[in-house]
């Protein structure tokens, strides 16, 4: 007997039910970004831009129609964070922007533990939370340009750590010529 298995990863599609004060946070972080969303939007917001990126996270043949990519605490529905990434990569065009407000690992095996603890809550059960964000888009053609790390006031342990980043997808010229993440402007 073969299993069978589904091509297209899953992404959680429950309500999100963070601590108002959580909430609150993106909220006010995702006003101040509007300004920098520009052209072609892909705004993880919504369902259908979420159901775009996990087509494109196991599609061989993508082609990159957004000038900008937002998601403001979206990637925890997505188990796969290196995939979900590598898709904003594939739907992005070259020289577009990804601009993402996420909770993230915060420092130490001590705080690891403690948001073990808290994954059966239901303030986060079911989402992907404390994941290396900046350490992931470096696996992907994105040039981080912008890191701010932040803390919420929250007691849930797995969502009080949050980043904000802002990247560039590198220009197809750079791409061409295999010039380094590094080197690129």
């Amino acid at each position: 007997m073969t299993a069978v298995v589904s091509a297209a990863p899953l992404v959680v599609e429950r309500p999100r039910r963070f601590p108002a004060r959580v909430e609150a946070t993106y909220r006010r972080r995702r006003r101040r970004l509007e300004g920098r969303l520009h052209g072609r939007v892909l705004d993880l917001d919504r369902p259908e831009a979420r159901a775009e990126v996990a087509r494109a996270s196991v599609e061989r043949h993508v082609v990159p129609s957004h000038d900008t990519a937002v998601s403001v605490a979206q990637l925890v529905r997505f188990p796969d964070l290196l995939a979900a990434l590598r898709a904003l990569d594939r739907l992005v065009v070259p020289g577009g922007e990804l601009v993402l407000v996420e909770p993230c690992a915060g420092p130490g095996l001590g705080q690891l533990v403690l948001d073990t603890l808290w994954a059966p809550s239901p303030w986060v059960s079911g989402f992907h939370v404390g994941r290396a964000i900046t350490p992931a888009l470096r696996c992907t053609s994105f040039v981080l340009h912008d890191i701010e790390r932040f803390t919420m006031p929250t007691l849930v342990s797995p969502l009080r750590h949050g980043v904000e980043v802002h990247a560039a997808r590198r220009p197809a010229a750079a791409e061409q010529e295999g010039t380094p993440l590094e080197a690129t402007p």
